[in-house]
Protein backbone atom coordinates (compact mmCIF):
# COMPACT_ATOMS: atom_id res chain seq x y z
CA UNK A 1 0.00 0.00 0.00
CA UNK A 2 2.81 2.27 0.82
CA UNK A 3 4.70 1.44 -2.20
CA UNK A 4 1.34 2.71 -4.16
CA UNK A 5 0.84 5.65 -2.34
CA UNK A 6 4.80 6.43 -3.71
CA UNK A 7 3.64 5.63 -6.85
CA UNK A 8 0.72 8.02 -6.55
CA UNK A 9 2.39 10.90 -5.20
CA UNK A 10 3.90 12.08 -8.55
CA UNK A 11 0.40 12.14 -10.23
CA UNK A 12 -1.19 14.00 -7.30
CA UNK A 13 1.70 17.00 -7.47
CA UNK A 14 1.02 16.87 -10.92
CA UNK A 15 -2.95 16.98 -11.33
CA UNK A 16 -2.73 20.04 -8.41
CA UNK A 17 -0.12 21.83 -10.12
CA UNK A 18 -1.78 21.61 -13.64
CA UNK A 19 -5.28 22.95 -11.44
CA UNK A 20 -3.49 25.58 -9.88
CA UNK A 21 -2.00 26.48 -13.26
CA UNK A 22 -5.20 26.91 -15.17
CA UNK A 23 -6.70 28.98 -12.18
CA UNK A 24 -3.90 31.28 -12.68
CA UNK A 25 -4.55 31.59 -16.43
CA UNK A 26 -7.58 32.07 -16.06
CA UNK A 27 -7.12 35.07 -13.79
CA UNK A 28 -4.60 36.15 -15.91
CA UNK A 29 -6.83 36.65 -18.98
CA UNK A 30 -4.06 35.65 -21.17
CA UNK A 31 -6.17 32.76 -22.93
CA UNK A 32 -9.78 34.67 -22.90
CA UNK A 33 -9.90 35.79 -26.96
CA UNK A 34 -8.96 32.32 -27.92
CA UNK A 35 -12.03 31.16 -26.16
CA UNK A 36 -14.76 30.92 -28.83
CA UNK A 37 -18.20 28.99 -29.18
CA UNK A 38 -18.66 26.30 -32.40
CA UNK A 39 -19.45 29.06 -35.08
CA UNK A 40 -17.89 27.33 -38.00
CA UNK A 41 -19.48 25.18 -40.82
CA UNK A 42 -18.32 23.63 -43.89
CA UNK A 43 -18.25 25.46 -47.08
CA UNK A 44 -20.37 23.60 -49.87
CA UNK A 45 -19.97 26.04 -52.45
CA UNK A 46 -15.87 25.59 -53.11
CA UNK A 47 -13.53 23.29 -52.31
CA UNK A 48 -11.06 26.27 -51.40
CA UNK A 49 -13.12 27.02 -48.67
CA UNK A 50 -12.70 24.90 -45.85
CA UNK A 51 -15.60 26.59 -43.15
CA UNK A 52 -17.64 29.83 -43.21
CA UNK A 53 -19.49 30.93 -40.61
CA UNK A 54 -22.85 29.38 -39.59
CA UNK A 55 -25.74 31.66 -40.41
CA UNK A 56 -28.19 32.86 -37.90
CA UNK A 57 -26.10 32.97 -34.44
CA UNK A 58 -27.58 35.21 -31.91
CA UNK A 59 -24.56 36.64 -29.72
CA UNK A 60 -22.20 33.87 -30.01
CA UNK A 61 -19.20 34.48 -28.92
CA UNK A 62 -16.36 34.26 -31.48
CA UNK A 63 -12.59 34.72 -31.20
CA UNK A 64 -11.23 37.31 -29.87
CA UNK A 65 -14.06 37.64 -26.91
CA UNK A 66 -15.90 38.77 -29.60
CA UNK A 67 -20.15 39.06 -29.36
CA UNK A 68 -21.31 38.10 -32.51
CA UNK A 69 -24.65 37.62 -35.02
CA UNK A 70 -24.48 36.35 -38.41
CA UNK A 71 -27.18 37.20 -41.10
CA UNK A 72 -28.92 34.70 -43.15
CA UNK A 73 -25.89 34.66 -45.27
CA UNK A 74 -23.59 33.61 -42.53
CA UNK A 75 -21.56 37.51 -42.00
CA UNK A 76 -21.09 39.11 -39.27
CA UNK A 77 -23.63 41.24 -38.96
CA UNK A 78 -25.59 43.60 -36.29
CA UNK A 79 -28.36 41.40 -36.64
CA UNK A 80 -28.90 38.03 -36.49
CA UNK A 81 -31.26 36.14 -38.79
CA UNK A 82 -30.98 39.22 -41.12
CA UNK A 83 -31.86 38.69 -45.31
CA UNK A 84 -31.11 41.20 -47.98
CA UNK A 85 -33.37 40.14 -51.25
CA UNK A 86 -32.24 41.77 -54.78
CA UNK A 87 -29.79 45.05 -54.36
CA UNK A 88 -32.37 48.29 -54.78
CA UNK A 89 -32.45 50.53 -57.92
CA UNK A 90 -30.62 53.46 -55.13
CA UNK A 91 -28.33 51.06 -53.28
CA UNK A 92 -24.62 50.57 -53.51
CA UNK A 93 -23.42 47.56 -52.17
CA UNK A 94 -19.70 46.78 -51.25
CA UNK A 95 -18.61 43.51 -50.64
CA UNK A 96 -15.21 42.80 -48.32
CA UNK A 97 -13.36 39.23 -47.92
CA UNK A 98 -10.51 39.44 -45.39
CA UNK A 99 -9.14 37.51 -42.54
CA UNK A 100 -9.46 37.98 -38.69
CA UNK A 101 -8.87 41.92 -38.76
CA UNK A 102 -11.54 42.59 -41.69
CA UNK A 103 -13.88 40.11 -39.50
CA UNK A 104 -13.10 42.23 -35.77
CA UNK A 105 -11.18 39.64 -34.40
CA UNK A 106 -10.70 41.07 -30.83
CA UNK A 107 -13.73 44.08 -31.15
CA UNK A 108 -16.44 43.15 -29.15
CA UNK A 109 -19.21 45.39 -30.79
CA UNK A 110 -19.75 44.92 -34.27
CA UNK A 111 -20.86 48.02 -34.71
CA UNK A 112 -16.98 49.38 -34.50
CA UNK A 113 -15.48 46.91 -36.90
CA UNK A 114 -14.40 48.92 -39.86
CA UNK A 115 -16.72 47.63 -42.51
CA UNK A 116 -19.64 48.53 -40.38
CA UNK A 117 -17.96 52.26 -39.74
CA UNK A 118 -17.23 52.46 -43.22
CA UNK A 119 -21.08 51.99 -44.21
CA UNK A 120 -21.98 54.66 -41.68
CA UNK A 121 -19.09 56.86 -43.19
CA UNK A 122 -20.24 56.74 -47.18
CA UNK A 123 -24.29 57.06 -46.01
CA UNK A 124 -23.10 60.58 -44.36
CA UNK A 125 -21.69 61.72 -47.77
CA UNK A 126 -23.89 64.09 -50.11
CA UNK A 127 -25.56 62.71 -52.74
CA UNK A 128 -24.97 59.17 -54.58
CA UNK A 129 -26.90 55.75 -53.48
CA UNK A 130 -27.29 54.19 -50.03
CA UNK A 131 -24.55 52.35 -49.22
CA UNK A 132 -24.04 48.45 -47.77
CA UNK A 133 -21.18 46.98 -46.50
CA UNK A 134 -21.46 42.91 -46.32
CA UNK A 135 -18.17 41.39 -44.20
CA UNK A 136 -17.11 38.17 -45.78
CA UNK A 137 -14.16 37.81 -43.72
CA UNK A 138 -13.14 35.14 -41.67
CA UNK A 139 -10.19 34.09 -38.96
CA UNK A 140 -7.62 32.47 -40.27
CA UNK A 141 -8.20 33.05 -44.03
CA UNK A 142 -5.55 33.01 -46.76
CA UNK A 143 -5.45 34.80 -50.16
CA UNK A 144 -6.58 31.76 -51.43
CA UNK A 145 -10.02 31.36 -49.49
CA UNK A 146 -10.37 35.37 -50.30
CA UNK A 147 -10.03 35.00 -53.99
CA UNK A 148 -12.39 31.90 -53.86
CA UNK A 149 -14.92 33.71 -51.82
CA UNK A 150 -15.24 36.38 -54.85
CA UNK A 151 -15.60 33.40 -56.66
CA UNK A 152 -18.34 31.31 -54.53
CA UNK A 153 -20.19 33.83 -52.40
CA UNK A 154 -19.66 37.63 -53.13
CA UNK A 155 -21.37 37.60 -56.38
CA UNK A 156 -24.65 36.64 -55.09
CA UNK A 157 -25.57 39.88 -53.30
CA UNK A 158 -24.51 41.42 -56.52
CA UNK A 159 -22.01 43.73 -55.09
CA UNK A 160 -20.57 47.24 -57.04
CA UNK A 161 -17.53 46.59 -55.03
CA UNK A 162 -15.22 44.27 -54.16
CA UNK A 163 -11.92 44.49 -51.62
CA UNK A 164 -9.71 42.29 -51.10
CA UNK A 165 -8.64 43.61 -47.66
CA UNK A 166 -4.72 41.96 -46.50
CA UNK A 167 -2.23 41.74 -44.19
CA UNK A 168 1.16 40.09 -44.95
CA UNK A 169 0.47 36.88 -42.81
CA UNK A 170 -2.38 36.33 -45.30
CA UNK A 171 0.14 34.97 -47.86
CA UNK A 172 0.93 31.76 -46.06
CA UNK A 173 -1.15 28.98 -47.52
CA UNK A 174 -1.56 26.96 -44.83
CA UNK A 175 -2.64 29.59 -42.17
CA UNK A 176 -6.01 27.94 -43.18
CA UNK A 177 -7.08 24.95 -41.49
CA UNK A 178 -10.43 22.65 -41.16
CA UNK A 179 -13.51 22.40 -39.35
CA UNK A 180 -14.16 19.63 -37.14
CA UNK A 181 -17.83 18.45 -36.53
CA UNK A 182 -18.25 20.57 -33.33
CA UNK A 183 -18.19 23.58 -35.29
CA UNK A 184 -14.35 24.85 -34.35
CA UNK A 185 -11.63 24.84 -36.67
CA UNK A 186 -8.60 22.82 -36.44
CA UNK A 187 -5.03 22.20 -37.79
CA UNK A 188 -4.35 18.35 -37.16
CA UNK A 189 -5.17 15.99 -39.97
CA UNK A 190 -7.46 13.00 -39.84
CA UNK A 191 -10.58 12.66 -37.84
CA UNK A 192 -9.73 9.73 -35.43
CA UNK A 193 -7.80 8.93 -32.33
CA UNK A 194 -7.47 10.70 -29.27
CA UNK A 195 -7.21 13.80 -29.74
CA UNK A 196 -7.99 13.82 -33.46
CA UNK A 197 -9.96 16.60 -35.00
CA UNK A 198 -13.55 15.19 -34.04
CA UNK A 199 -12.42 13.66 -30.99
CA UNK A 200 -14.09 14.69 -27.15
CA UNK A 201 -11.24 14.76 -25.83
CA UNK A 202 -10.17 17.45 -28.34
CA UNK A 203 -13.38 19.28 -27.71
CA UNK A 204 -12.82 19.40 -23.50
CA UNK A 205 -9.62 20.71 -24.03
CA UNK A 206 -10.76 23.69 -26.08
CA UNK A 207 -12.14 24.78 -22.78
CA UNK A 208 -8.96 24.45 -20.87
CA UNK A 209 -6.80 28.11 -20.99
CA UNK A 210 -3.72 26.31 -20.03
CA UNK A 211 -3.46 24.49 -23.52
CA UNK A 212 -3.46 27.43 -25.22
CA UNK A 213 -0.23 28.94 -23.07
CA UNK A 214 1.80 25.69 -23.75
CA UNK A 215 0.96 25.86 -27.43
CA UNK A 216 1.95 29.73 -27.58
CA UNK A 217 5.29 28.31 -26.08
CA UNK A 218 5.72 25.81 -28.33
CA UNK A 219 4.66 28.22 -31.26
CA UNK A 220 7.19 31.03 -30.62
CA UNK A 221 9.72 28.44 -30.10
CA UNK A 222 9.54 27.11 -33.64
CA UNK A 223 8.56 30.81 -35.38
CA UNK A 224 10.87 32.99 -36.87
CA UNK A 225 10.68 37.08 -35.91
CA UNK A 226 8.77 39.85 -37.56
CA UNK A 227 9.73 42.12 -40.44
CA UNK A 228 8.97 42.35 -43.83
CA UNK A 229 6.87 40.41 -46.06
CA UNK A 230 5.79 40.00 -49.49
CA UNK A 231 9.01 38.15 -50.53
CA UNK A 232 10.08 34.81 -51.08
CA UNK A 233 8.60 31.42 -51.45
CA UNK A 234 5.21 32.48 -49.53
CA UNK A 235 5.04 35.64 -52.21
CA UNK A 236 5.79 33.43 -54.69
CA UNK A 237 2.99 30.72 -54.09
CA UNK A 238 0.26 33.12 -53.13
CA UNK A 239 0.30 36.21 -55.46
CA UNK A 240 -1.59 34.61 -58.09
CA UNK A 241 -4.48 34.69 -55.75
CA UNK A 242 -4.20 38.23 -55.60
CA UNK A 243 -4.22 39.23 -59.21
CA UNK A 244 -6.82 36.51 -59.53
CA UNK A 245 -9.19 38.46 -57.70
CA UNK A 246 -8.46 41.36 -59.11
CA UNK A 247 -8.92 39.82 -63.08
CA UNK A 248 -12.28 37.62 -62.10
CA UNK A 249 -13.75 40.85 -60.73
CA UNK A 250 -12.44 43.01 -64.00
CA UNK A 251 -14.02 39.93 -66.62
CA UNK A 252 -17.24 40.67 -65.16
CA UNK A 253 -16.46 44.73 -64.85
CA UNK A 254 -17.08 44.70 -61.63
CA UNK A 255 -14.45 47.13 -59.81
CA UNK A 256 -11.91 46.16 -57.56
CA UNK A 257 -9.67 47.10 -54.83
CA UNK A 258 -6.72 45.42 -52.73
CA UNK A 259 -6.63 46.65 -49.13
CA UNK A 260 -3.38 46.62 -47.28
CA UNK A 261 -3.90 46.70 -43.97
CA UNK A 262 -1.96 47.52 -40.63
CA UNK A 263 -0.24 45.04 -38.80
CA UNK A 264 1.72 45.14 -35.65
CA UNK A 265 4.40 42.59 -36.79
CA UNK A 266 5.05 42.64 -39.81
CA UNK A 267 5.21 45.20 -42.72
CA UNK A 268 4.38 44.67 -46.81
CA UNK A 269 7.70 45.23 -48.61
CA UNK A 270 8.55 47.62 -51.08
CA UNK A 271 9.39 44.90 -53.75
CA UNK A 272 5.54 43.82 -52.73
CA UNK A 273 4.62 46.96 -53.35
CA UNK A 274 6.45 47.54 -56.40
CA UNK A 275 4.83 44.46 -57.80
CA UNK A 276 1.45 45.72 -57.59
CA UNK A 277 2.27 48.92 -59.42
CA UNK A 278 4.27 46.94 -62.43
CA UNK A 279 0.73 44.69 -62.41
CA UNK A 280 -1.65 47.91 -62.16
CA UNK A 281 -3.29 46.10 -59.18
CA UNK A 282 -5.38 48.54 -57.86
CA UNK A 283 -4.99 48.84 -53.96
CA UNK A 284 -4.20 51.12 -51.12
CA UNK A 285 -1.66 50.90 -48.61
CA UNK A 286 -2.79 51.49 -44.79
CA UNK A 287 0.12 50.37 -43.45
CA UNK A 288 1.41 53.14 -41.57
CA UNK A 289 -2.05 53.42 -39.43
CA UNK A 290 0.48 51.23 -37.21
CA UNK A 291 3.04 54.09 -36.62
CA UNK A 292 0.05 56.37 -35.37
CA UNK A 293 -0.92 54.75 -32.08
CA UNK A 294 1.37 53.54 -29.21
CA UNK A 295 1.43 49.76 -28.90
CA UNK A 296 -1.35 49.55 -26.29
CA UNK A 297 -3.44 51.61 -28.27
CA UNK A 298 -3.03 49.73 -31.23
CA UNK A 299 -4.06 46.10 -29.63
CA UNK A 300 -7.08 44.98 -28.68
CA UNK A 301 -6.45 43.96 -25.54
CA UNK A 302 -2.62 43.41 -23.71
CA UNK A 303 -2.36 39.82 -25.16
CA UNK A 304 -4.29 40.63 -27.83
CA UNK A 305 -2.45 41.87 -31.26
CA UNK A 306 -5.55 42.30 -33.66
CA UNK A 307 -6.33 46.32 -34.04
CA UNK A 308 -8.44 48.07 -31.46
CA UNK A 309 -11.73 49.73 -31.83
CA UNK A 310 -9.98 53.07 -32.40
CA UNK A 311 -7.51 51.58 -35.19
CA UNK A 312 -10.98 50.50 -37.04
CA UNK A 313 -12.58 53.61 -37.04
CA UNK A 314 -9.11 55.01 -38.34
CA UNK A 315 -8.80 52.23 -41.16
CA UNK A 316 -13.00 53.11 -41.86
CA UNK A 317 -11.80 56.86 -42.62
CA UNK A 318 -9.20 56.65 -44.44
CA UNK A 319 -11.07 53.52 -46.38
CA UNK A 320 -14.20 56.11 -46.94
CA UNK A 321 -12.30 59.18 -48.12
CA UNK A 322 -10.19 56.67 -50.44
CA UNK A 323 -13.16 55.57 -52.30
CA UNK A 324 -15.25 58.78 -52.71
CA UNK A 325 -11.78 60.70 -54.27
CA UNK A 326 -11.31 58.12 -56.01
CA UNK A 327 -14.84 57.72 -57.47
CA UNK A 328 -15.20 54.15 -56.43
CA UNK A 329 -18.02 54.96 -54.38
CA UNK A 330 -20.56 57.86 -55.94
CA UNK A 331 -21.02 60.71 -54.44
CA UNK A 332 -19.46 63.85 -52.82
CA UNK A 333 -17.03 63.98 -49.70
CA UNK A 334 -18.98 64.76 -46.99
CA UNK A 335 -18.26 65.42 -42.96
CA UNK A 336 -16.42 63.39 -40.78
CA UNK A 337 -14.13 60.86 -43.66
CA UNK A 338 -11.43 61.73 -41.21
CA UNK A 339 -8.94 61.20 -44.40
CA UNK A 340 -5.32 62.84 -44.45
Amino acid sequence: MRYVKRLLFPVYVLLAAAVLLEIAVRLWGYSDHYIYDPIYRPCEQSADIPYVHRPNLHNARARGSAVINTDSLGLRALESGATYGRKKDDEFRIAITGDSVTFGEGVADTGNVYPMVLAKILNRKKGGPRVTVFNYAVSAYSVRQMAATLRSRMLAIEPDLVIMAIIPADFDLSRTGTVDRWGYTAHSDGSSGLFGNDSLAKRLLRRVHLTYVLRDILHRSRAGGTGEAGTGAALSASYRYVTDFVRFAADRRLPSLVLLLPSLHQAFSPAFLARLRRDQVPFLDLGSVVSEFPVDRFMASRFDAHPSAVVHARIAALLADYLLKSGLVPGETGNGTGGK
